[in-house]
């Protein structure tokens, strides 16, 4: 008998067999005849019970079944395509040995994802940020995402100091014979930039900014009238184009979750601004008050400076660090002093080594508070008369520090608005300054 046949015969027999069963167990009549009892009843509820947890279990290994299946079928397939590839890839050349066993094979494509995972597990991005973090980043740090940002800014800064101005001597150790002048000097500074930002890649790019200053300044002296009580003054205001900076940010090293983002920086400032050197001076009746008649925007010098900045993640806040040397170049200028007369010579501005470090918080996607500290230490002014040597000017070398707060909002999903407020912490350093700067990115 054909196999098929037996097979059919195998399965339709039982089954013809359990008719009578079936029908003797779910014969209708009694039911019809009579009523169940409550024992009756029980045991059909169990037997129910029975039966849909047989078939529970049934379904379960089906399932089973299918999944080891399927699962059986994709790894045939994928070794059928791995041996179409090595035969297309390689030459047809004598075997001396057998080929690999399925379970080498897959046991070696086993370890290559593993690799693959750990490699990836190591090289883990670091957290996302914030839009909003990205604003204040970009500002004390660098940011590589925004391929092209035109950022106009404002910045308003205000100064004051006073000086005790004693000329003559003291006798016997306590009486000072002589003039006493109490000099006082307040400047307004609002200074507009506009600076642009082009990313060539991921690694490299380049910055430009082009400064305005406008500056009022007032001197006040005392001794008009020989009086001590009443003051001379002297105002002097104007406005000028200050000195053009270009610099070229690279990114040593992308922020991961063990290493920081690591960029280094050179900066470059041309004397495109009026220089302080050779402006007249004007003296006042007394002789008591002596100012400038005209206001400087710029150093007058060439300046060069190159450091790198640190930031690092954990979400949700960005610590920063900064750390910069600067050098200006050697000048020599028609006249130094502005007195009657010219007195050329040689000018060297000196050097700086400035640092900041700072904290930005992410309060929500659009929005960011930040905080900062920033020094400056400038080394001390020389100057060398034609034909003479040179000679440090005193009271040059100057220490300013000052501790920022601010806060940043997305205006748009372009335009950004970066705000800051700083106050001095020593006497060379503005009172007080605020800034407004709006980064629009393309």
């Amino acid at each position: 008998m054909n196999k098929k046949w037996t097979s059919a015969v195998a399965v339709i027999l039982p089954a013809i067999l359990a008719v009578p069963a079936y029908a003797a167990d779910n014969d209708p009549q009694p039911a019809l005849q009579s009523s169940l009892s409550e024992q009756d009843i029980a045991m059909l509820k169990q037997k129910l019970i029975q039966l849909n947890q047989q078939i529970k279990l049934q379904q379960q290994t089906i399932n089973q079944m299918a999944q080891q299946v399927l699962k059986q079928e994709a790894l045939n397939r994928q070794a059928s395509t791995e041996n179409v590839a090595s035969t297309t890839q390689q030459p047809a050349t004598p075997s001396t040995s057998s080929a690999p066993p399925s379970a080498e094979r897959q046991n070696a494509q086993s370890s290559r994802q593993a690799a693959i995972v750990s490699n990836k597990t190591e090289r883990k991005k670091a957290p996302d940020r914030a839009r909003s973090t990205d604003d204040v980043l970009q500002e004390a740090h660098n940011v590589f995402s925004r391929k092209f940002t035109v950022e106009p800014s404002f910045t308003y800064s205000y100064y004051s100091r006073k000086d005790l101005i004693l000329r003559g001597f003291l006798a016997l150790d306590a009486i000072f014979l002589g003039n006493l002048n109490l000099d006082r000097i307040r400047t307004n500074t609002t200074r507009l930039d506009l600076t642009t930002r082009y990313t060539l890649n991921e690694n490299w790019q380049f910055e430009l900014g082009l400064p305005y200053l406008y500056r009022w300044t007032q001197y006040d002296s005392v001794g008009e009238g020989n009086s001590s009580q009443r003051y001379e003054t002297a105002k002097i205001s104007g406005g000028q184009m200050g000195d053009v900076s270009g610099a070229v940010y690279y990114r040593i090293n992308a922020e991961s979750v063990d290493w920081p983002d690591w960029v280094w920086n050179v900066r470059v400032r041309a004397p495109t601004g009026k220089d302080p050197f050779g402006i007249p001076l004007e003296t006042s009746d007394t002789g008591n008050l002596t100012y400038p008649t005209e206001m400087a925007t710029g150093s007058g010098v060439w300046g060069v400076s190159t450091g790198f900045s640190l930031a690092k993640t954990f979400d949700p806040a960005i610590v920063f660090f900064n750390l910069n040397y600067g050098v200006s170049f050697k000048e020599t200028f028609d006249d130094l002093s502005g007195a009657p007369g010219l007195s050329p010579g040689e000018i060297d501005l000196g050097n700086y080594l400035d640092y900041s470090v700072g904290l930005a918080f992410a309060v929500s996607e659009r929005m960011s508070l930040s905080m900062s500290f920033n020094q400056r230490f400038y080394s001390k002014t020389k100057q060398r008369p034609e034909g003479g040597e040179w000679d440090k000017i005193p009271r040059t070398d100057t220490n300013t520090a000052s501790l920022g707060i601010g806060a940043t909002l997305a205006l748009s999903p372009n335009l950004s608005m970066v705000t800051s407020m700083g106050a001095g912490l020593t006497e060379d350093s503005p009172d007080y300054q605020i800034s407004l700067r709006f980064p629009y990115r393309f």
